[in-house]
């Protein structure tokens, strides 16, 4: 499973690991533990379909196809601004200096 993520190219410096999935899975208690083995796998299904999407490095004609690329990426590359609107957020405004863009298998994109 993600054959690419550690793909001499990748960005991703070993930062997807098994052992840090465990890691950070075990801050969840019940993400994959609720319900019958099927629903169990399903949501470990969906949860691996959109962030392997989110952080895919493939292309239509990538070798072993687009879908092998997925944790390819740990940041959004090349993002077309901050994200941040000054003008219609007040409450939690952005802090000063700072730039919001997708990091992670869970993006903000």
């Amino acid at each position: 499973m993600l054959p690419n993520r550690n793909y001499s190219g990748c960005r991703s410096d070993d930062f997807y690991t098994y052992d840090a999935f465990i890691t950070a899975a075990k801050s969840f208690p019940t993400f994959a533990t609720t319900g019958d083995t099927d629903t169990c796998k399903r949501e470990l299904a969906a949860f691996f379909g959109q962030t392997s999407h989110e952080t895919t490095g493939g292309w239509d004609d990538a070798p072993g196809g687009r879908f092998l690329w997925g944790y390819y990426f740990v940041k959004e590359v090349n993002p077309a601004g901050d994200y941040c609107d000054q003008g219609s957020q007040t409450q939690w405004p952005c802090a000063p200096g700072k730039r919001y863009y997708g990091r992670g298998p869970i993006q903000l994109s």
